[in-house]
């Protein structure tokens, strides 16, 4: 067993500072070593940190509450386990790192900003807050303690003017107040759009809006760039994950604002966590999406991107694969039946197809259009025509896949412009492949953060499933444009700001 002085020495430089033996040596002597099981609570979020933690051997943990504030206090109540459902990690303390409480006990009734708990058996040295301001007030230690905060604050004043500078290059200025936001991901139509949205806006209302804008994705690598900044404005293919979310709360944002209907790429229970408000567009022109699904549709039953490409080249006929089928009188399946999907129903209506659909929830307008609802394994055996329009959450993440390929009806045209991680591609080739499907018409695809909203004409596009769907003739993939019209991206605009 290491004796409290070595885990003093072996926490130099780090959490602890560096001091003279005569000062580590006085802190030694009023060390306790705690020696706990896994899920021992050292102290609360909320809290007030008594004690100045280092670690022996285990490992600590830090949490964050990831519930509303209405519930915290029932969940702290209910012991370890229910704070770790309801929690996410925001670091980790090992032996020889750094400690833990240290800053908050330089003044008495400080609060915890985490849970601290133990991480499997481990020894933990504690130091007793009020013990601790004693040592350190004394004549003889109190310069030496003031002189190793200075240099420690030294460092991180290069580092926060290096921050300062970055900041101040990105456009973030006090002397221009209001609401800054980093609107990341944003290609030409967004900033033109929210341009001229943000002048109006501005000249009607009593605050600004002050927006900036990068080309980059929001990820944990580009997350710095928003320190200063208010609000992140973020689009389909940003990713807000915890690392990413701790990151923008340290730099100081206090909203991340999606422009876009999805969240599935934010992490909602950091944001909690971290009090981070979250926002998004839930509904821009649902004509738009239900109305390009009906020309994915016909786009690949009447096969007119092939058509087209063949007039161009001077071959006027209609020999080679071009004929289609009627709608009318066909059993067309919508699985996912909300304002979307609603409307799409109606158009089908429209061409005289028998409709059946699968949700969770039914919808009374479905019900009033003649639309019959009917299980997973019927809307699969029926349907000659099948749309996904449901949100991609968990439990519909590879609706379709391999081990559901024999419940299709035989020579079904699948249509998915919702979300791409709804179809495993690879299993939709094989499907094609094996006849079963006869067409996949597309606006999404799984793995497309790296190439949709991006000119890739002049790169290599290296993922073999999206060169595999690209080569095939029997499938119509677009780049996420099913939402792209103009009244679409007015409420796109206006409903964010």
């Amino acid at each position: 067993m290491a004796s409290a002085l070595q885990v003093l020495k072996a926490n130099q430089g780090q959490g602890m500072g560096t001091f003279p033996d005569e000062m580590l040596e006085a802190f030694a002597e009023i060390m306790t070593l705690n020696e706990v099981e896994d899920g021992h609570i050292f102290v609360k979020e909320g809290e007030k940190i008594s004690k100045i933690m280092l670690v022996e051997s285990g490992k600590l943990l830090r949490t964050r509450m990831s519930a509303p504030d209405e519930e915290k206090e029932d969940i702290m109540k209910a012991g370890i386990d229910k704070i770790k459902e309801n929690s996410i990690v925001v670091d980790e303390i090992l032996p020889g790192t750094h400690a833990t409480g240290l800053f908050h006990n330089f003044e008495a009734g400080a609060t915890a900003f985490a849970t601290i708990t133990s991480s499997g058996p481990s020894k933990i040295w504690c130091i007793p807050g009020d013990k601790f301001r004693a040592v350190v007030t004394k004549p003889e230690f109190s310069i030496l303690m003031m002189a190793t905060m200075a240099k420690t604050v030294r460092t991180y004043k290069k580092s926060m003017r290096g921050l300062l500078d970055k900041i101040q290059d990105s456009g973030v200025s006090d002397v221009e107040k209001g609401i800054h936001i980093l609107s990341y991901d944003a290609t030409s139509w967004v900033i033109d759009n929210f341009n001229v949205a943000i002048k109006k806006f501005n000249s009607e209302n009593d605050f600004k809006l002050i927006m900036e804008y990068t080309t980059d994705r929001l990820s944990s690598k580009s997350a710095s760039y928003a320190a200063g900044f208010d609000v992140v404005c973020l689009f389909v293919n940003d990713t807000a994950d915890a690392e990413t979310i701790q990151i923008l709360s340290n730099g100081g944002v206090k909203m991340i604002a999606n422009r876009c209907a999805g969240f599935d790429r934010v992490d909602t229970k950091a944001a909690l966590a971290y009090g981070v408000s979250l926002a998004r567009v839930p509904a821009y022109s649902p004509y738009a999406v239900a109305e390009f699904a009906i020309s994915l549709l016909m786009g690949v039953n009447r096969k007119i991107a092939r058509a087209s490409s063949r007039v161009k080249m001077g071959n006027f006929s209609l020999d080679g694969g071009l004929m289609g089928t009627d709608i009318y009188g066909k059993t067309v399946g919508v699985m996912g039946t909300g304002k979307i999907g609603q409307i799409l129903c109606g158009i089908i209506k429209g061409f005289g197809a028998n409709l059946i659909c699968y949700d969770v929830f039914e919808s009374d307008a479905i019900k009033e259009m003649d639309g019959k609802y009917v299980s997973k394994e019927e809307i699969f055996a029926q349907s000659d025509i099948l749309f996904l329009m449901m949100p991609l959450l968990p439990p519909t993440k590879h609706t379709i896949n391999d081990s559901m390929l024999n419940q299709l009806k035989p020579g079904v045209t699948l249509i998915n412009s919702s979300r791409g991680g709804l179809v495993d591609a690879k299993s939709v080739l094989k499907g094609i492949h094996e006849g079963i499907i006869a067409g996949y018409g597309a606006d999404v695809y799984e793995n497309e953060t790296e190439y949709f909203f991006q000119d890739y004409s002049a790169k290599i596009v290296t993922d073999p499933t999206l060169m595999a769907l690209l080569a095939e003739n029997r499938v119509l993939l677009t780049a996420h444009q099913a939402f792209f019209t103009q009244e679409a991206v007015d409420g796109i605009v206006n409903t964010t700001l």
